[in-house]
Formats: structure tokens, C-alpha cells, sequence
């Protein structure tokens, strides 16, 4: 395997992962812009008008036939949020022309397809056109409804809104639906020229192969673009309440859920991170091993260490008699980590976890995109295995003092309705 990176443009970054065992292509193009309730749901409006149907290929039937016929190719558009920012892409995979049954040129056909998408679109009357918009922001309505189906989910998504209150990481990553409906096919189409002009872009290329032709395709065009300079906060530390809020919320589910987010001043990410897999991350934490496993208190218990907040957030879901006896052995559990009782076992069954985590990546091809984009976004560039040394190298007082660190910063209860008194 081979990696390099190399700027091609004011705040474009071009990543290459050669690998000769895959036998497809990928490319993803990643947008990186602040995290705001104001565009969070035209961007990804935006991002699922690009891949639906472009200026040559005018309907999805049309997509999705040309797709087809280069050997079940395939483009898609994705969000997510990373902390303060919000994360827009817009990809593609398709088999190596190399395995093409009849010398088709699959390569030069796919990047065609994703340069049309990307800088010449599907445009009517100064919007999307108007059946790719209408599906898409459907489906981004359908998505932000059906958050509440998925409780779990829900509760991590109230979580960070208390904990992260006037911060852009208190955003849903698709927007509200009354963000989302109030999105037209012009807004949409203008946050798209937004992001081209002023996100920080961050292009992927894994394949078997170099292909010198996906790099110029993305600096011919980005360099015909007037882009402004901007800086991203990749990482940005949330400062603890000066009291713990708590926040409970009535809703018909027969299992109440509970999320505490604990929030950290240290600069340590390595000993955070294997912190927190000792602590809630694997079935033989600290959380599952007690609070579920020797007392019963929940159906489960696990946490997880958000790097660009730095901050760990324990979720359970428990019935309400058990919520004062689970948050209490919660705390107790984090207490017994400041105390420094942490066995040696335990920090080689983290390691362990952590490593055979690290060994996945590289079995597909977005598994290396996912790695290196969140490298960068780390601001150090790290094989798995040189990063996985790291993590080895930390030591019981790095632990220690990073368990330290952590405060109760606030508790989201999810509670039943009938059970509420």
C-alpha cells in the first residue's frame, strides 16, 4: 500500500491509496464547512441533487442505466458531522478497467459522470431541477423524522444539544425539518456554489493502480473556480459547565435511555482514547462488566470519546427505577479510573479491541478513505499500525490523569411517559 497527499488548490487536498489487491476504484470528495442550523439542510439537499441526475444524464433513470452498463458502478452523496463541522460527500466506485470484458475505457466514463455531477449539474430556472429536488429533500425530511424511531440515536442527538448549547456541534448534521422544508431548488443550488467556493475540500483516490487522469480532472476544474481562503477548527474543545444540567424529555418508549457527557481540558488524545475504550468501549469495559453484566442495571452501557470535543459520552438504556443506581455506577466506574485502578488486563483488552479495529482497515476501499480522512482531520497523518504504537505507548499515569480530567458536564434523560411522576 502507498499513500500520498498533495495540495492542488486553495484548500484542496488530493489523497492517493494505491493498493494492488483491490480489483475496483474509488473516489470521494469530501466538503468540510461549519456545522450551522441555517445551511446544514440545503447542503445535504445539495450534495443529493448532485449524484441524483446531471447535465447530460437529466433523470435517475438515465443515471442509473449508464451506471449499470459500466459493470454496476455506483455514485452516492453522504453527511455526517465531525464536532463543529459539517462533513458533505459526494462518491463513487466502479471496477478496475483493467478487468473490463471488453477494453471499455470504464475509468474515463465513470470520472466524466463525476465531473458532470460535480461542476455541471442538473440546472433549471436558477435551482436543481425540480424532480431531483423534490425526491431529495423528501428522503433528507424522511431521515430527520425517523431519527426518533431510532432511540438510541435520538439520545445522543439531545445529548450534544445540552452539552454543546451555542456551539455549532449542537446541530443536527441534515438541519431540523423546518429548515429542511424551508429549502427550495434556488437555495439549495446556492449552497452548492457556496460550498465549491469556500469548504475545505478533501479528495480521495483508492486503486489498485495510479490513474494520473483523476487527479486533473479535479485541479482542471477547482482551479477554474474563484475560491476563498477559510479556516476550519478541526478540533474544538468544549469548556465544561460551570453546573451540571440535567434534562429530561417525556416520549411513549417502554425503555428509558440516559446519556452523560463527561468533557476534558487535557491535550492527551491517545490516552483519551484508550481511556474510554477501557472505560465503555468493548464488552469487557469498565460499564458493560458492572453496570451490566454484576449488577443488572441496564441492557447496555457503553461510551464513546468524540476527539474533536473532547469530550466521552456514556449512554444506557435502563428502566427508570434502575436510572439512580445506573448513573451512580457510572460515576463510581469513572472514579475507580482516577483512582488508577485500571488492571493490566484491562489495558490489553482495549489494545487488543483497538488493534483488531485497525487491522479491518485497508479490507475495502472506503475503509482506507475513512482512515486517512480522519487522520487529517487529527492533523497527523498515521498508518494504523504507527498509530496503534502510539496508543501502546501510554502509559498507566497518562490514564490516570486523563480520567482526571474528565468532568460531568450534563445528563439527558429519555424517560416513558407512564412511568414519569
Amino acid at each position: 500500500m502507498n499513500y500520498r497527499r498533495k495540495i492542488i488548490g486553495e484548500n484542496i487536498g488530493f489523497s492517493t491509496v494505491i493498493d494492488e489487491k483491490f480489483n475496483t476504484c474509488s473516489v470521494s470528495v469530501r466538503f468540510i464547512t461549519e456545522l450551522s442550523a441555517d445551511s446544514a439542510a440545503a447542503n445535504a439537499v445539495a450534495m443529493g441533487c448532485l449524484v441524483y441526475s446531471n447535465s447530460k444524464l437529466k433523470t435517475l433513470k438515465e443515471m442509473s442505466e449508464q451506471l449499470s452498463s459500466l459493470y454496476g458502478a455506483s455514485v452516492s452523496s453522504s453527511s455526517s458531522k465531525r464536532g463543529d463541522l459539517q462533513i458533505l460527500g459526494l462518491s463513487a466506485s466502479w471496477i478496475s478497467g483493467r478487468f473490463a470484458l471488453e477494453n471499455e475505457d470504464i475509468d474515463g466514463k465513470i470520472l466524466e459522470i463525476v465531473g458532470d455531477c460535480l461542476f455541471r449539474p442538473n440546472i433549471a430556472d436558477g435551482g436543481f431541477e425540480s424532480e431531483a429536488f423534490r425526491i431529495n429533500r423528501k428522503e433528507l425530511l424522511d431521515r430527520i423524522d425517523g431519527e426518533l424511531n431510532d432511540k438510541r440515536s435520538y439520545t445522543l442527538s439531545q445529548a450534544a444539544k445540552i452539552a454543546f448549547a451555542g456551539e455549532p456541534a449542537e446541530n443536527m448534521e441534515s438541519g431540523t425539518r423546518e429548515t429542511a422544508q424551508a429549502v427550495t431548488p434556488q437555495s439549495a443550488y446556492e449552497a452548492y456554489h457556496n460550498l465549491l467556493r469556500s469548504a475545505q475540500i478533501e479528495i480521495f483516490f483508492v486503486a489498485p493502480a495510479e490513474n494520473p487522469d483523476v487527479e486533473k480532472l479535479f485541479s482542471d476544474n477547482f482551479t477554474k473556480l474563484g475560491r476563498e481562503v477559510r479556516q476550519y477548527n478541526f478540533r474544538s474543545v468544549s469548556p465544561v459547565k460551570p453546573e451540571i444540567e440535567n434534562v429530561s424529555e417525556e416520549i411513549d418508549v417502554r425503555q428509558c435511555k440516559i446519556a452523560l457527557t463527561f468533557k476534558s481540558d487535557s491535550d492527551d488524545m491517545e490516552a483519551l482514547a484508550l481511556l474510554g475504550t477501557i472505560y465503555g468501549g468493548t464488552p469487557v469495559s469498565k460499564l458493560f462488566t458492572n453496570v451490566r453484566e454484576r449488577l443488572s442495571l441496564c441492557y447496555y452501557c457503553a461510551c464513546r470519546y468524540n476527539k474533536s470535543k473532547n469530550a466521552i459520552i456514556v449512554d444506557c438504556g435502563v428502566e427508570k427505577n434502575n436510572i439512580g443506581k445506573a448513573e451512580e455506577e457510572i460515576l463510581r466506574q469513572l472514579d475507580e479510573l482516577k483512582q488508577g485502578n485500571i488492571a493490566d488486563e484491562e489495558i490489553q483488552s482495549a489494545l487488543l479491541a483497538l488493534e483488531n479495529s485497525f487491522l479491518s482497515v485497508g479490507d475495502t476501499p472506503f475503509s482506507y478513505i475513512s482512515w486517512y480522512f480522519e487522520r487529517f482531520c487529527c492533523g497527523e497523518i498515521k498508518t494504523p499500525s504507527e498509530y496503534f504504537e502510539m496508543l501502546r505507548g501510554v502509559t498507566k499515569d497518562r490514564l490516570i490523569k486523563a480520567a482526571a480530567s474528565l468532568k460531568l458536564d450534563s445528563t439527558y434523560h429519555m424517560l416513558n411517559k407512564e412511568t414519569v411522576q
